[in-house]
């Protein structure tokens, strides 16, 4: 799927759902705003993000030398994923049990406004044994053009199941200095792009109950509940009815 704003590589459906889990206060910010915010990649939490400016480059004189690579140092970018209520993603991203997750098609990154050179590429994991045959991976895979080495990711992570939206903002040529913007802000129309809300599982209902009345105020159109994934629901899903026998010796 390709498009003038947006390139998707190649293991993406189209109808893919996707999930973005993240704290209150950033759900908060995109109701409000109607924006997504992408943050620079270099700022992430993981110091491994962009493994090639770890290997140092042959200039050709016998003396290797690290250097940045001006296209990472620009690149800005947002962690979506597969796993739908997933207990790791809810520990991770929401340790005060107040934290969202929202839902999206892959489709619907076509219409974020004012994308330019991006990328949504799911992320090909990778361990140090075999960093040079996944790295030549996405070299040859036209659909990694504008992510390359941002689309890799150590096996660690893996259970993340990741999908990356990234922009290059050397792109947007009006910018004065793009090295030195930590975050920027991209036009959504909310009702159109989230197609879920979910809150924490852990919530207390007074919690979920004041945060659907918030996104009723805000028109939100989607459905918006709380997380099942602790309810004791077993008996009502498998009808199965536990039974006692005696055992004749």
């Amino acid at each position: 799927m390709n498009s003038e704003r947006i390139v998707y590589s190649d293991n993406i459906n189209v109808h893919d759902r996707l999930f973005r889990y993240m704290p209150l206060a950033q759900f908060i910010s995109i109701i409000e705003n109607q924006k997504l915010y992408l943050r620079k990649v270099k700022l992430w939490d993981d110091p491994w993000e962009a493994p090639d400016d770890q290997l140092p480059l042959d200039r050709g004189d016998g003396n290797l030398v690290f250097t940045e690579s001006l296209i990472t140092s620009s690149m800005i970018g947002q962690c979506w994923t597969y796993e739908k209520d997933s207990d790791a993603m809810w520990r991770i991203y929401s340790p005060d049990r107040q934290g969202v997750m929202i839902e999206t098609t892959a489709n619907n990154f076509s219409l974020i406004q004012d994308l330019r050179h991006a990328s949504l590429a799911k992320v090909i994991y990778y361990n140090k044994g075999n960093y040079r045959e996944k790295r030549y991976e996405v070299s040859q895979n036209r659909s990694y053009i504008h992510a390359g080495d941002l689309a890799l990711k150590r096996e660690a992570f893996k259970h993340e199941n990741e999908v990356r939206l990234l922009v290059c903002l050397q792109a947007y040529h009006e910018l004065e200095n793009p090295w030195d913007i930590s975050a920027m802000g991209f036009d959504i129309d909310i009702n159109q792009f989230i197609l879920s809300v979910t809150f924490d599982p852990r919530a207390d209902d007074w919690f979920v109950d004041t945060m659907k009345k918030y996104c009723m105020s805000k028109q939100l159109s989607c459905h918006v509940e709380k997380s099942i994934l602790y309810t004791k629901d077993l008996f009502e899903s498998t009808k199965l009815i536990r039974k006692y026998e005696l055992v004749k010796k």
